[in-house]
This record gives C-alpha cells, sequence and structure tokens, in this order.
C-alpha cells in the first residue's frame, strides 16, 4: 500500500527512464521546427530567354497572276484513212517519227485499180474512133442532103452519132478521172507535216476503203506550236477581252492593262501587244513556257458561266504533245513593288493574322497583317510590315508576350523552287522557248 499523506491522497510517481525519453523526443522535434523555419529558401533560377528563328522582310518586284488548269491540244490535227479498199503491200514509215507533208505512208496493192484504170482508158480510145467515124459520116451527109440524095431523117441521124459519141467521150473520160484517183489513192501520204503516231494495221490486213467510213490508219499531228485550252468564268473573261480591246475601258480593274508578250511568244501568232500567258507542266515548278492568248470562244457556256480561251505557244524541240494537264498563268496587274515573308511565319488568332516581329531589344511584338496572293512558300503582306524587318518564322511556340528571344537570322529557304535558292532569288527564270522572262515558281496568283 502507498503510504498516506497529510492530504490524504496517495503521491503520483512515474519512472525516471519513462519521463527522460518523452523530454528526448519533445526537444529534438523543437530543434527540427527552430532549424526549419530558421533556413533561408532558395531563390528560383530564372529561365534563359527562347531560341527563336527570324528572316528579313524581303521586299521585290511583284506582278499578280492568275492560274488555271487546262489541257494542251495538238495545232493540227489529221486521221489518215484509206480511201480504196484493198490489202495493205507495204508501210514506209517509222512509228512515231516526224513526216513531211507529202511523204508516202502505206501501200495498198495497186494491181486491180489499173486493170481498172487501164480499162477506162481504153474505153476513151473506143469513143473516139466512134466519134471519128460519125463526123466522117455526117461530113458526106452535108454534101448529100442538098441533092436528095438522102433523107432529112438520115442527115439527123448522122449529127445525133457524132454527139452521143462525143458525150460518151467524155463519160469515159471522167470515169478514167475517177480510176486514176483510186489508182492514186492506193498510195496515201501525209496530207500534213508533223509527227505521225504507229501503223494501225500491218502489212497484209483488208482495210475498207471510203469517205468518212475508211479504215483508220494512223494519226498525224503538228505541234509546233502547241495549244492550251483552259475554262475561264465570265467576269475574269470580260477582263481579258477589255484588254485585247483597248478602246474599251476597264471598269473592273485600272491596273490590267496591255502587255507585250515576250518575243518567242509574239512569234507564234504575229500580235505584239497582247495578253502573254505562261505554261507548266506537270513536273515543273517554274512556268518556264512563254505563250499568248489568241482566241476566245464566242459564246458562254450557260451550264457553268464560263468560256474557252485558248493559249498558243511554240515548241520548237517538240517536247510538248497534245493531251497534256498543264497550269496556265496569266498577268492581271502593273509590276509593284511588294513585300514578303514566309508563310510559315503568318499566325491565326480566329479571323485575324498576324506575325511577330523583334526589334533591337528582342522583344516580339505582334503585328496583324493584311495579306495578299501567295507565292510559293511566301506570301505577299500589304499593310502591318514595313521593309527590312525581323519576322520569327520557327520557335513561335515558345515565344511569350514582353519576353525577350534570342533570335538567330536565317535567310528564309523557299523549298518548292527547284533550284533550292533562297528567297531573295525570287526573279523571273528565263524561258525554255526562245529565253523570254517568265514567272517564277513561287510567283502563284491569288
Amino acid at each position: 500500500m502507498l503510504p498516506s499523506t497529510d492530504s490524504g491522497l496517495a503521491p503520483i510517481t512515474c519512472d525516471t527512464g519513462v519521463r527522460f525519453s518523452i523530454a528526448s523526443l519533445l526537444l529534438i522535434a523543437l530543434l527540427i521546427f527552430v532549424i526549419g523555419c530558421s533556413t533561408a529558401k532558395p531563390k528560383s533560377a530564372s529561365a534563359p530567354p527562347a531560341k527563336v528563328t527570324v528572316t528579313t522582310v524581303l521586299e521585290q518586284d511583284i506582278t499578280d497572276f492568275d492560274d488555271f488548269v487546262g489541257r494542251t491540244e495538238a495545232s493540227e490535227t489529221v486521221e489518215v484513212r484509206s480511201r480504196v479498199s484493198g490489202y495493205i503491200d507495204s508501210i514506209q514509215f517509222q512509228d512515231g517519227s516526224q513526216v513531211e507533208e507529202g511523204q508516202l505512208l502505206f501501200e495498198i496493192e495497186p494491181d486491180l485499180y489499173q486493170a481498172i484504170h487501164d480499162q477506162s482508158l481504153a474505153r476513151i480510145e473506143l469513143w473516139e474512133a466512134k466519134k471519128d467515124l460519125a463526123e466522117k459520116k455526117l461530113a458526106r451527109s452535108k454534101l448529100l442532103i442538098p441533092n436528095g440524095a438522102i433523107s432529112k431523117e438520115e442527115y439527123d441521124e448522122s449529127v445525133s452519132a457524132v454527139k452521143e459519141a462525143d458525150a460518151a467521150k467524155d463519160t469515159a473520160i471522167a470515169d478514167a478521172k475517177k480510176t486514176a484517183l483510186d489508182l492514186k489513192y492506193t498510195k496515201i501520204r501525209a496530207e500534213i507535216a508533223g509527227r505521225i503516231d504507229r501503223a494501225f494495221v500491218t502489212p497484209g490486213n483488208m482495210v475498207t476503203g471510203g469517205i468518212g467510213s475508211g479504215t483508220l490508219l494512223t494519226r498525224i499531228v503538228t505541234t509546233d506550236p502547241i495549244f492550251a485550252y483552259i475554262d475561264v468564268d465570265e467576269r475574269t473573261v470580260l477582263r481579258y477581252l477589255r484588254r485585247l480591246n483597248q478602246s474599251t475601258p476597264d471598269t473592273t480593274s485600272v491596273e490590267t492593262v496591255a502587255t507585250t508578250v515576250p518575243e518567242t511568244a509574239a512569234n507564234v501568232t504575229g500580235v505584239k501587244n497582247t495578253i502573254p500567258c505562261y505554261m507548266q507542266l506537270a513536273d515543273e515548278k517554274d512556268f518556264p513556257h512563254a505563250g499568248t492568248l489568241d482566241f476566245v470562244e464566242n459564246r458562254v457556256d450557260s451550264a457553268t458561266g464560263s468560256i474557252k480561251v485558248r493559249g498558243v505557244f511554240p515548241n520548237t524541240n517538240a517536247m510538248l504533245t497534245g493531251g497534256l494537264f498543264v497550269r496556265i498563268r496569266i498577268p492581271v496587274s502593273r509590276e509593284y513593288r511588294g513585300l514578303l515573308i514566309p508563310e510559315q511565319a503568318i499566325c491565326t488568332d480566329q479571323n485575324i493574322k498576324f506575325a511577330y516581329v523583334v526589334g533591337s531589344d528582342n522583344i516580339p511584338k505582334r503585328t496583324n497583317l493584311v495579306l495578299g496572293a501567295q507565292r510559293g512558300a511566301m506570301r505577299v503582306v500589304k499593310s502591318g510590315i514595313e521593309a527590312n524587318q525581323k519576322v520569327i518564322y520557327r520557335g513561335l511556340q515558345r515565344v511569350r508576350p514582353s519576353k525577350a528571344v534570342e533570335p538567330e537570322l536565317v535567310d528564309f529557304i523557299d523549298q518548292s523552287s527547284d533550284t533550292g535558292m533562297s528567297s531573295t532569288n525570287v526573279v523571273p527564270k528565263q524561258a525554255t522557248d526562245g529565253g523570254s522572262k517568265t514567272p517564277a515558281a513561287n510567283s502563284n496568283p491569288q
């Protein structure tokens, strides 16, 4: 039992070891709290400027163009058909070669037609002999009729015999001409000079003759010059017609004027002041073929509202052929001084186009743009920037408003150009068909 005290309550006691352990823990916790509160927080390191790529705004002479898709067509096409029936005796040309007008192409066995022609010639001689006899009888009748030695009826028969023989001779001559043509048509010759197709029949085959129904033997096309047909909307063709007829004012665009075409294009039609155009093939990035518009269809298609327009192009090297899909470029403005920036430097905020311009303080500033036509990987800017300013075209996702950047100045390279040169080299190239100036690859229209 615990000894009692004066107060009547038993004294509380505890183990010394336990009391010491609790005090130690409290002391350690207090020290940790004090140390944690007294330790200074480290300052966060400032982020380095974002690295971006900038390029200089390009200033150069620009002409606006219309672009269309068209198809080439030979300026002359002849289907070589047989006019007479018979067996093919020989073929006198190489498939795909160039032929001259009048060159022998096919020979049909002539024996039958030669015999028929000889027969018609013999018939002429026969009626010449009959006519000679009839004329002699008529001469004797003229001597006898005054004396009454022959009747009037006999005299009339002599006159009719001469006329009959004369008519029969004329018929025989006409028949001989026809048989001579048939004999001539056994030798089939080229009607025009140009490039010939393959022979659709081989020697030994029977062909059928006839006008419009004769057997098709081959085709010949003239490809110098070459035509390109495009379908143009009504408003555009009206603008072109005003350019062709300068006496009619152009109320649509005061910038649209007649243009002196390149010499190679002018030589095609003999016209100096007309509308030039340029052609691009499927494997080309520039428009090296210079030509001119020489024909506008005389009516608008009421179903589509379009009208067919033709461009004519020199083709001295015979590289172009009919049926090719091509792009046709037509200048529609005067040459003016314009600014260009890379297409990838343009950002979009809903319907607002803008770019970031970097000044001497390396702080990007947003500037809203009014854009013009596209030029390959470049875009014409009508307003919003000035020449020789620097715009960001790489690293745009790292740009923050009012935050400095680390710009790297690089000349923009237009990958759409076949030369791979920078945009500063975007200038007209020499045409392959005569050395005329033509639009560059990245001079695309609006």
